[in-house]
C-alpha cells in the first residue's frame, strides 16, 4: 500500500527534532504522509516563532522524494515536497546530493535483500546526519497492490541485517523494525518518546514523584521534559525550557541561546534545572550549554532518571 503503519510516527517526528535537519530525502514517498509530517514540523513549526514560515515561499527547509509509482502523485505532492523523483530508488539516489536526513518508511522490504543491501549502502554514503529506516519485523506475503507491481514484498529484515549494514540503533515497535544509523562524531539519537503509549507511563509517573520529592511544591523550577509530564504530574511549580510567556516554546537552537535562556530564567528566580531521561540527548547535543551549567552550578542528582542542577549553587571543587 501506498500507506504505512503509524506506530513510529512519534518516535521519528521526535527524531526529526533532535537533528533539525536543513534537508530531508523521503524514498518512496506513496501517499505522501510523510512528506507531510516533515514539513509540518520542520517549517510549520516554526512559525510558531515565524509567522511567515507558514507561507510555502518563506519555507526553509528542502523536503525531496522518491516514488517509484507515479499514479501515487498527486497536486499534494508538489504542494509538501520541494522535487519529487520518478524511478528505481537504487538508480535514482546515485544522482541526488546528499541530504541531513534520509528517511526509508516500510520501503525496504520491496526490495531483494542485495538491492536492498545496496540502496541502504548508497544513502549512507549521501547523510549529513542519519539514514532511518522502517520496516516489518514479520513477513506479510504482501503481493502486488493498487495496481502497483512494486508494493510486493521481496524481503524481510532482521536486526542483525540492519547490523551489518552499519545500523547502529535498532528497536522493535510493535510489528514495525526501526534501525537509524547516525554520522560519525554526533551522538546516538533517542527512541524513548513512543514509550509514552506504552509501559513506560509508570515510569515517568515516578519520575514525577522523585521530582517532587527533589524540589519542595513552593520553590520555581525549570524543567526540561518536552511536555511530556509537566502538566501530567502535578509540577505546578516547573517552568518549561524553553518558555515564552509559561509555554513551552521548543528546544534552543544553539548553546548560545540555551545558556542565555537559563540565566533570565534564574534572574527570575529559578532555583533548580531538571533533565528527565528522554531528555538527556540535550546534554550531549548541547554541549558548552551543559559545560556551563556543570561549571556554575552543583549537581544534586545525578542517575538514570534524573539530571538535576542547584542554580543557587556553586559546584564542588575536585576531590571534595
Amino acid at each position: 500500500m501506498p500507506s504505512s503503519r503509524p506506530n513510529i510516527i512519534p518516535t521519528v517526528i521526535y527524531i526529526v527534532r533532535q537533528l533539525k535537519p536543513r534537508s530531508i530525502l523521503d524514498v518512496g514517498v506513496g501517499f505522501g504522509k510523510w512528506g507531510h509530517l516533515f514539513r509540518e514540523y520542520t517549517d510549520i513549526l516554526e512559525a510558531e516563532h515565524d509567522p511567515a514560515r507558514y507561507d510555502k515561499k518563506n519555507w526553509q527547509i528542502r523536503i525531496d522524494g522518491i516514488e517509484g509509482h507515479t499514479p501515487y502523485l498527486t497536486p499534494m505532492h508538489t504542494y509538501l515536497y520541494d522535487k519529487i523523483h520518478v524511478g528505481d530508488a537504487t538508480i535514482v539516489i546515485k544522482t541526488l546530493p546528499n541530504y541531513d536526513l534520509i528517511f526509508l518508511g516500510d520501503i525496504i522490504e520491496h526490495f531483494d535483500k542485495n538491492a536492498g543491501l545496496q540502496l541502504l549502502n548508497e544513502v549512507a554514503g549521501r547523510a549529513n546526519q542519519a539514514v532511518v529506516v522502517s520496516t516489518p519485523k514479520y513477513e506479510t506475503a504482501q503481493e502486488d497492490l493498487c495496481g502497483n507491481e512494486l508494493e510486493r514484498h521481496r524481503s524481510l529484515w532482521s536486526e542483525t541485517d540492519f547490523k551489518l549494514a552499519g545500523f547502529t540503533q535498532v528497536k522493535t515497535f510493535g510489528h514495525t523494525l526501526m534501525a537509524v544509523r547516525v554520522r560519525p562524531g554526533l551522538p546516538k539519537l533517542d527512541f524513548n518518546l513512543v514509550d509514552l503509549a506504552g509501559e513506560d507511563i509508570p515510569k515517568l509517573r515516578q519520575v514525577g514523584a522523585e521530582i517532587r520529592k527533589l524540589i519542595p511544591r513552593g520553590i520555581k523550577f525549570v524543567l526540561v521534559d518536552e511536555e511530556q509530564i509537566r502538566k501530567t504530574s502535578r509540577l505546578e511549580n516547573a517552568t518549561p525550557f524553553l518558555e515564552k510567556d509559561g509555554q513551552y516554546w521548543g528546544a534552543p537552537e544553539n548553546d548560545s541561546t540555551a545558556i542565555r535562556e537559563i540565566e533570565r530564567m534564574r534572574q527570575d528566580n529559578a532555583q533548580f534545572i531538571v533533565f528527565i531521561s528522554s531528555t538527556f540527548w540535550w546534554l550531549d547535543h548541547y554541549k558548552q550549554f551543559q559545560q556551563h551549567l556543570r561549571s556554575h552550578y552543583l549537581c544534586v542528582r545525578e542517575d538514570e532518571h534524573l539530571v538535576a542542577f542547584n542554580l543557587r549553587a556553586m559546584p564542588l571543587a575536585p576531590g571534595n
